[in-house]
């Protein structure tokens, strides 16, 4: 079998600088992700915003790469927050949100990724009307073609507190784009709170759409701070049978990029090296 490619997610760690006020360090986080055996990281744009000069973009690529590590992914904002958004009735602001995409596709061709994570907004009452749901396929529909154009595809996340807020509305839109540029983040933590703790099931669904995986502990739960989405654990907490997840995913053919995300965890430096440490010891077994 192929060896398995891993990135270390950086949201962790720039959102517990944002709501924990820890330090951001940024050479320190790529040096733990180095020393931890990492082959690649995926960029978050907080706190230090991604930079927009072309020189600078550059520099950021090479600063990583010393450090024995490549860009495996970027996380684009979600829509609205002043990008535009997907599913609004106001065709200015999706075609806002279009043109927010290309921009960040550019970037993603010059930092060399390989994916690029896309969220539909903050969910607002129950869930998007069946219009908004149109738009965002519609919407999506377009921005993968302007991913097939940059040759990087789109990973779009489904999670409890956004407009994609069910499976439903996930596989409408990946449906309605049906294109290799469109497919989906699995991440596990959302995928086993969607699932009311059967995730096995709803990944046998899904696994035709993974593009990129975002690899966490989850106990069934969300959390009741800021962002109150899915809870996020290290790999060796909490009660999801992420083992058996994960062979459900490999074991079909899954060959991309394994990404420990810790969003949210106060602890993101001891949360993802336990996980390294999990997930190095799965890999080896297999």
């Amino acid at each position: 079998m192929a060896r398995c490619k891993t990135a270390l997610g950086l949201n962790g760690f720039g959102w517990a600088h944002v709501i924990y006020g820890q330090p951001y360090d940024f050479d320190r986080i790529l040096a733990h992700a180095a020393k931890l055996g990492f082959d690649g990281v995926e960029l978050f744009g907080m706190p230090e915003e991604y930079p927009a000069d072309r020189a600078a973009q550059i520099a950021l690529r090479k600063r990583i790469e010393d450090h024995g590590l490549v860009v495996a992914s970027i996380q684009s904002l979600p829509g609205g927050l002043g990008n535009g958004h997907p599913a609004s009735a106001y065709s200015i602001c999706r075609k806002g949100y279009v043109t927010y995409i290309q921009k960040m596709l550019d970037l993603a061709v010059t930092l060399g990724c390989e994916a690029m994570g896309v969220w539909a907004g903050e969910l607002f009452g129950a869930g998007p009307s069946r219009q908004s749901i149109d738009y965002m396929a519609e919407v999506y529909t377009e921005c993968a073609e302007l991913a097939k154009g940059a040759g990087i595809p789109l990973v779009l996340e489904a999670e409890p507190v956004q407009q994609v807020n069910t499976p439903e509305v996930w596989f409408r839109i990946l449906k309605a784009a049906d294109s290799p540029y469109l497919r989906a983040l699995c991440d596990f933590a959302h995928i086993n709170v969607f699932s009311k703790q059967k995730p096995l099931e709803l990944l046998g669904e899904l696994q035709p759409y993974i593009g990129y995986t975002h690899l966490a502990g989850n106990d069934g739960t969300c959390t009741k701070i800021e962002s109150r989405s899915s809870t996020h654990l290290a790999l060796d907490e909490g009660s999801m049978d992420w083992k058996a997840m994960l062979s459900q995913i490999l074991n079909a053919g899954y060959d991309g990029w394994l990404d420990v995300d810790v969003w949210e965890h106060p602890d993101p430096f001891g949360a993802t090296e336990a996980s390294k440490r999990a997930l190095d010891e799965f890999l080896a077994g297999r």
